[in-house]
């Protein structure tokens, strides 16, 4: 019989030992740990255009051009915008503004 110290086991003994066999009966056999590699198929980088395949190497690429990742919700940026309407007086202006705006600029 193999004992290993497991005091807080509610089946250990006054000193804390618990018979090995028992601990085992809760493993599953054949588990094993998920390991998420650092490898990836190559994606190209927006902020470089450059293709990556080290997922640190892309983080630390965006990282140091200042964005941030989001995701893949291509959906969501593929999706067309509704079309903000505007009065014919309403357009004019707007484009009046737009104009002024660039030409302070200078």
């Amino acid at each position: 019989m193999q004992l290993v110290y497991r005091p807080d086991h509610p089946q250990s003994n006054e000193n804390g030992f618990i018979d090995k066999s028992l601990l085992l009966d809760n493993i599953h056999r054949g588990a094993a740990a998920y390991v998420i590699t650092d490898e990836m198929t190559a994606t190209r980088n927006m902020c470089d255009g450059k293709f990556y395949t080290s997922k640190a190497k892309f983080r630390a690429t965006t990282k140091a051009y200042g964005c941030i990742e989001v995701g893949n919700e291509t959906t969501t940026l593929l999706k067309p915008r509704k079309p903000i309407e505007l009065s014919r007086s309403e357009r004019r202006d707007d484009i009046r503004r737009a104009i002024y705006e660039l030409r302070m600029m200078k």
